[in-house]
């Protein structure tokens, strides 16, 4: 048994931890915030809403065999609930709307009726993605014989492990708009599919398409407290309020209730970013890989239940009313945050459980955002430019749900900057490196290479997403185990 000190409770660091625990380990984690979960949270507002963070749709729940063995070893399926929509999302255009379905098979055949002259390529563009979500799962779990015979076992990933999605596409497809529909909801990823690695939009589109998005009923803070509880079940600690503030091979230093403390420990697992990690041991970061934008959201309580009023649509919508083709994107993704395109997530669709009151609803609108937008405004101008946004993009929803402004009771706007302050991240993104080929064209990789005793997880390890940072976590684990701690 070893004593093992997580640095951040985001998922990465709360999965390693509660393997860890219990697998027999002294386990501390210290997170900074008030509570554990990082994007994984959720908060509450007057009027009885619970606000999610970050959560829209998690893929592979039920499909992914690396997230079923930790949640199957953790005991996640028996203490959190998972719900699903009935569609993959729903996409508006400046010609008409597409909502595309679950499943390989039904999405190639909608898209085929409504687009006959790319027959060919999507049937291409579908087995392709489905062959190299595949290689990449079984990738994930590789033995020795795997990597012996790798370019026989994985020749798609191999082929395409350079492009990006535009590279890609562009030589499937002719039709620009095809090219939109399929990048919907390229935000959940990246900024724009030009530098959007080909083999993580493939991996991830092919999850959700076979294994459908999920969401965890009454918030993600249920999963990040569920694994929490797991931590101090089994005999460990889970800190919040301790911020770091430096850390030795053997021991971290922490500020909690203004007073300080040192723990000695046999090994260290963090969740921040590699260069805020080395900068608390003093040590030179070396790495230099391009930082992942961040979002923008806002939190929307409605006095009633927009099912109800609406009826039953879509649970995600992505609305690029003025677009078409994805030079257009292009210029709108640039253009400014209060005319940037937006996906919009109405919670009222599924049993989310976010409010107290079911004649209330929860929803979110999500878009790319960059910190230069914000950061050189005064106190005055950032709030100002906050409620600009909302009104505008409230403005906009009043297309496709008319008198929608009517009924909102609660309105709040999280920036880049806001994320920045809360989960310390650098630029405030919660993707970690952009997910350029050449930064996914990796073995994912915990253990650190400067410090013998470190190990990392979270978004920095595989990309970023709520499985990707689990996964993380059961790299971790393992890759101690495998260095002489026994699991």
């Amino acid at each position: 048994m070893k004593t093992i000190t997580i640095i951040g409770g985001g998922l990465g660091g709360l999965t390693a931890g509660a393997l860890l625990a219990q697998a027999g380990h002294r386990v501390t984690l210290l997170e900074q915030h008030t509570m554990v979960g990082g994007c994984a949270t959720t908060f509450k507002r007057k009027g009885g809403f619970r606000c999610e963070v970050g959560l829209h749709k998690m893929d592979g729940v039920y499909t992914n065999p690396t997230i079923q063995k930790i949640f199957n070893e953790l005991g996640v399926y028996d203490a959190v609930e998972f719900v699903s929509s009935e569609h993959f999302y729903t996409l508006t255009t400046k010609t008409r709307s597409y909502t595309l379905p679950y499943g390989i098979d039904a999405a190639r055949e909608y898209l085929t009726e409504i687009f006959p002259h790319e027959t060919r390529g999507l049937d291409r563009y579908f087995a392709l993605i489905s062959r190299i979500g595949h290689q990449i799962d079984t990738l994930t779990n590789a033995s020795w014989y795997h990597y012996a015979l790798f370019p026989f076992l994985f020749s798609h990933t191999l082929r395409y492990a350079r492009a990006t999605v535009t590279d890609v596409l562009e030589s499937l497809f002719e039709d620009p708009e095809l090219i939109l529909v399929l990048n919907a909801n390229v935000q959940y990823y990246n900024d724009t599919p030009d530098t959007l690695s080909f083999l993580l939009h493939a991996k991830a589109q092919s999850s959700y398409y076979e294994g459908k998005g999920w969401f965890v009923k009454g918030g993600s803070s249920r999963l990040s407290n569920y694994l929490a509880s797991v931590i101090t079940d089994h005999g460990g600690t889970v800190l919040t309020g301790a911020d770091v503030t430096a850390a030795t091979p053997a021991s971290v230093t922490y500020t909690h209730k203004h007073s300080p403390h040192t723990i000695p420990t046999d090994c260290i697992v963090s969740n921040l970013s590699p260069q805020d990690t080395y900068r608390l041991f003093d040590h030179p970061y070396r790495e230099e890989k391009t930082i992942s934008d961040g979002l923008v959201t806002i939190y929307l309580g409605f006095r009633k239940n927009l099912r109800e009023v609406y009826g039953e649509r879509s649970y995600a919508n992505f609305f690029m009313d003025e677009l078409y083709t994805l030079d257009e994107y292009r210029a709108n993704v640039k253009s400014g945050v209060l005319q940037r395109s937006f996906g919009f997530t109405d919670y009222a669709q599924i049993d989310a459980d976010l409010t107290k009151d079911p004649d209330k609803s929860f929803a979110v609108t999500c878009t790319t955002d960059y910190l230069d937008e914000w950061a050189d405004l005064d106190p005055e101008a950032y709030r100002q430019k906050k409620a600009d946004l909302i009104a505008r993009t409230l403005e906009r929803l009043e297309r496709h749900y008319p008198g929608i402004s009517d009924l909102v009771e609660y309105a709040e706007a999280g920036t880049v900057k806001t994320q920045q302050r809360y989960l310390r991240t650098p630029r405030g993104t919660a993707y970690g490196y952009k997910p350029t080929p050449s930064n996914v064209l990796r073995i994912p990789r915990s253990h650190s290479r400067e410090i013998d005793t470190l190990y990392f997880v979270g978004q920095w390890v595989i990309s970023g997403g709520f499985s990707p940072a689990i996964m993380s976590g059961e790299i971790c684990a393992r890759e101690i185990a495998s260095r002489g701690l026994p699991a």
